[in-house]
């Protein structure tokens, strides 16, 4: 019929489009700043099953868009063996297709936002500092946001470079000071207090000795009045 050969011709011209379109998509890695870090952070994620069960934070405004990401997906799934395997873990046994890409382009989008953060960081580092650009090589990046969303497994968090979001230059704040104080307190280690446990220890000791002194010194007196009496009693006597 005129309908069925419609039908058909439409969804020819789909595919078509499709295979075009997946032809020209690349993984999300590709193209960015620092490409081969941040593969490696890419193939990490895909290792851990949380990063694809667990939707965006409420709240969190996260654009996605099934129909625009899949030739995106189907480029990672060639260049990823863990993402094809959680795939076919988790779908559509635990969640749908959508959602499971939904998840994983999020904390794709928080990855590379970090990652160029941090590029932006480097160059305007370099810029600043024109002697920089001989050791750019070495220069780590400035700017190394915490992800608490992106998750990697135990075994292999401390060797990703998603793990390293805190700074190796981290320095106390007052408000930091203070939450170690508080601490210190709940357990009975208060420093004000056990300053003045010192002060109050020292200045007993203080005035015992003052007292030992005090004490040698009243003895030591009556010790020269005595003698004085004396000298005073010989002296009388000579003069009768």
């Amino acid at each position: 019929s005129l309908l069925g050969e419609f039908n058909k011709e439409q969804e020819a011209f789909i595919r078509e489009k499709q295979g075009k379109t997946s032809d020209a998509a690349v993984p999300p890695w590709v193209g960015c700043p620092n490409e081969e870090s941040l593969k490696e952070e890419f193939l990490t994620l895909s290792t851990d099953r949380r990063n694809f069960v667990r939707s965006p934070p409420a709240g969190v405004d996260f654009q996605f868009d099934y129909e625009i990401s899949y030739p995106v997906a189907m480029a990672t799934l060639a260049e990823d063996p863990n993402l094809e395997k959680m795939r076919f873990e988790l779908v559509p046994k635990v969640i749908n297709e959508e959602t499971f890409w939904r998840n994983y382009f999020y904390r794709v989008s928080l990855i590379r936002q970090a990652n160029e953060l941090s590029s932006m960081a480097q160059e305007g580092g370099r810029e600043s500092d024109p002697t920089s650009h001989a050791n750019s090589t070495d220069v780590e990046p400035a700017v190394k946001p915490h992800l608490d969303d992106v998750l990697v497994p135990e075994s292999t968090s401390t060797d990703s470079p998603t793990h390293e979001f805190v700074s190796d230059t981290f320095r106390a704040s007052s408000s930091d000071l203070e939450e170690v104080r508080e601490g210190m307190k709940k357990l009975g280690m208060d420093p004000a207090k056990r300053n003045e446990e010192e002060w109050e220890k020292e200045l007993e000791a203080e005035l015992q000795d003052y007292e030992v002194v005090a004490d040698g010194n009243t003895h030591q007196d009556s010790n020269w009045e005595s003698q004085i009496e004396e000298m005073l009693d010989a002296e009388e006597t000579d003069l009768k």
